[in-house]
């Protein structure tokens, strides 16, 4: 039995609460003596009179009674035993989660449009199976425990990746994490504490949001507009992170413009923040990426969930050096590391640029399949507006 001398709650209060629960769960069953107020004024070394006051109160609700030569007992009628119940124990973090959503219906299914899911028949299962069954099986090295930041050749095939699309981070600016939600978490974790502001678009991917309300933080919403988010509301405030999809805005599909990046980087700067650039795909608009445009303000979160399967859980941070790091610190403290076998098939597959040829396929697909939604809207739902050119290559 432990007491806390800085709180503020009377030390006998704490006695009543410390023997009542024990009453209540049976350590102390019905007609046990407690020790006498002597005994645990020595043992827990609190004034006799806190205990005696603590024991009272036991008396008067119904506890424990006095007897003449015994002391004080547990009665034979005080509460019955308390049954545990875990969810009473919950965090309010915790509790402000949202249910999971229902699953997606069951075929017969036309187009499921609730999830941005890749198409996995475009995915070439047989050669990635190969290319996982040799790093399992011939590298042994792969069964220990990973580099901090993530095996190299992963780190070395997205550093070149990131390159092509005008973002330079080297390998060891870059930490590899099980997917792009764990890396926002980690954020979330490293940078901001409950109820620092975060600037996010409006609306914006609900995992982020999740995130973002389980780390108790103010959301200020940026609205979403045809050219990009409106920072109008970052405008004279201090903003821990703000948390951007310049490219293909999920879920609204937009991509901001030349003008409203400079225009979220200005304001993002002025506001003192770390931005967050969600580069759930590959760059395809050829604007510049934030990263870099403000390689020492922006981080780059990618993933693989979307480009290509989300079972993977393979995603990526990308960042100055220092904030990688700090990064890679608090993800130790969860899961030491992201599958190395996974990380080594998935470096292999990059390499051989598999995933691009993937892409192709589907996006040809996709295109097909837009030109025959266009149609059919066209002739079915002419009075339906319609805003939006060729589809995004990774559309499902």
């Amino acid at each position: 039995m432990t007491l806390d001398r800085a709180s503020r709650e009377p030390l006998s209060e704490q006695l009543f609460a410390a023997f009542a629960a024990r009453i209540e769960t049976g350590l102390f069953p019905a007609g046990a003596r407690l020790p006498t107020t002597r005994e645990v004024a020595g043992a827990l070394a609190v004034n006799r009179g806190s205990v005696q006051a603590a024991y009272r109160r036991l008396r008067d609700e119904g506890f424990a009674s006095t007897r003449v030569g015994s002391g004080t007992v547990v009665r034979a009628d005080a509460r019955r035993p308390k049954r545990f119940d875990a969810s009473e124990l919950v965090s309010r973090r915790a509790s402000a989660i949202p249910a999971a959503a229902p699953p997606p219906v069951s075929a017969p299914m036309i187009a499921d449009f609730s999830r941005l899911t890749p198409d996995e028949r475009f995915f070439p299962l047989e050669r990635f199976t190969q290319t996982l069954t040799e790093a399992w099986s011939r590298r042994p090295e792969l069964w220990q425990y990973a580099p901090p930041l993530g095996l190299d050749e992963l780190r070395v095939e997205i550093s070149r990746r990131l390159a092509e699309s005008g973002v330079t981070r080297s390998p060891e600016e870059i930490l590899v994490t099980s997917g792009a939600q764990q890396g926002l978490d980690l954020v979330f974790r490293t940078f901001t504490d409950a109820r620092d502001p975060v600037a996010m678009e409006s609306p914006s991917y609900p995992g982020a949001l999740a995130l973002a309300r389980f780390a108790g933080v103010e959301i200020v919403p940026m609205p979403m507009t045809p050219d990009g988010p409106d920072v109008t509301g970052l405008r004279g405030r201090r903003v821990k992170v703000v948390y951007v999809m310049p490219e293909r805005q999920n879920p609204t599909g937009v991509t901001a413009t030349e003008e409203k990046r400079r225009e979220i980087l200005e304001a993002a700067i002025d506001a003192g923040a770390l931005v967050i650039e969600d580069g759930y795909e590959e760059p395809e608009s050829g604007l510049t990426p934030l990263a870099a445009r403000a390689p020492e303000q922006v981080v780059w979160l990618g993933t693989l969930s979307k480009d290509l399967v989300p079972g993977f859980r393979i995603g990526w941070l990308a960042a100055p050096r220092p904030v990688v790091e700090r990064l890679a610190l608090v993800k130790r403290t969860a899961d030491f590391q992201t599958p190395l076998p996974l990380q080594a098939a998935i470096a292999s597959f990059l390499r051989a640029g598999l995933d691009r040829e993937a892409r192709r396929a589907r996006a040809s697909e996709v295109e097909t399949r837009r030109k025959e939604m266009s149609g059919a809207r066209g002739r079915h739902l002419p009075d339906l507006s319609w805003r939006g050119g060729r589809a995004a290559r990774s559309s499902g």
